[in-house]
């Protein structure tokens, strides 16, 4: 039977979790009640995840891998949907750190809704206290240079593949808040998009160091609007020159004596003239090289992805074991 829900499931050095969550994660697909496939994407694991995820997909008929060599959340995600059979596709994270209602809730809301969207902000964060502090100041940020209403974009998502195809076609998958731009995309596109409350727990640690996620998170984040930041900040300046360039002519007209009244002045507008006419071109540039960016991606093809083959087991066992 044809799947018509996938499941996509990216996996980094999961190697010590894998089989038991995958297995957890296919028995509950089964409870749905819907035709399905398990597509994992194993990307630049140094563990057994890869050497697991090939016994899984001949353990299981509904589970299927793919292979990327670096570790990229982005490129797998947009490979996976790529590859996806179902026209609903889901999110989902191996931890299981994600209540498991979201995967029946979203099922349903797509048949209505484009994209769906749990929100940890709405149902409940019980992560440790610094990774929710992170996690609010990430999504103020979002909101504050996107204008998104979204309250959450990096938790468990659902698509329907022939809304977001186009739009993951315009996105790099190198990018390390990929998530965020494709739902600030689907968005200003004003496609239907479904936000969900759900209930998030700390199942395991996170292998990198608060320090570097937030320090590349922020990068890319800002990168994506650097146009934006560059315009409004670079047009007020300029503005602001012109109209002290103008209160300095005036006063000119107005003066008897021969030059203005304050020299240094009327050198500081023309400086605020000429640095927010520079900033704004660059914003101007900035904004072209993003829609380069964009026509390259479109383009651009993930040539090191790998295909595993699917193996079928003669019988299908629901046990932990392997």
């Amino acid at each position: 039977m044809v799947p018509t829900v996938s499941l996509v499931v990216p996996v980094h050095n999961e190697a010590a979790r894998m089989w038991s969550s995958a297995v957890a994660l296919r028995k509950h697909m089964k409870s749905v009640g819907e035709p399905f496939e398990m597509i994992i994407v194993e990307n630049g694991s140094v563990d057994d995840t890869l050497v697991v995820a090939r016994q899984l997909s001949t353990r299981f008929k509904e589970i299927r891998c793919l292979m990327l060599p670096e570790a990229s959340l982005g490129d797998a995600l947009k490979l996976g949907i790529g590859s996806a059979t179902g026209e609903k596709v889901l999110y989902y994270p191996l931890d299981l750190s994600v209540g498991l209602e979201f995967i029946s809730m979203s099922i349903r809301l797509l048949e209505k809704y484009d994209l769906v969207v749990a929100s940890k902000r709405r149902g409940g964060d019980h992560r440790p206290l610094v990774r929710r502090v992170t996690s609010v100041a990430y999504h103020w940020l979002v909101r504050s240079l996107f204008g998104t209403r979204l309250t959450d974009t990096t938790c468990a998502k659902a698509y329907r593949k022939s809304s977001v195809t186009a739009i993951l076609e315009g996105l790099t998958g190198a990018s390390r808040v990929f998530e965020t731009e494709l739902l600030v995309e689907a968005e200003r596109r004003g496609m239907r998009i479904a936000e969900i409350p759900i209930s998030v727990v700390e199942n395991r640690a996170s292998r990198e160091s608060l320090r570097i996620k937030v320090e590349t998170k922020l990068e890319d984040l800002l990168s994506a609007r650097l146009d934006k930041l560059a315009i409004f900040s670079g047009a007020p300046v300029m503005v602001a020159g012109i109209a002290w360039l103008a209160v300095l002519g005036a006063e000119k007209v107005g003066s008897p004596l021969s030059g203005f009244m304050n020299p240094y002045s009327f050198i500081a507008a023309v400086l605020l003239v000429l640095g927010g006419f520079q900033i704004t071109t660059f914003g101007l540039l900035s904004r072209l090289m993003l829609q380069v960016r964009s026509e390259v991606a479109c383009g651009a093809r993930l040539d090191e992805a790998y295909q595993l083959p699917i193996g079928y087991a003669e019988e299908e066992h629901d046990g932990d074991g392997g």
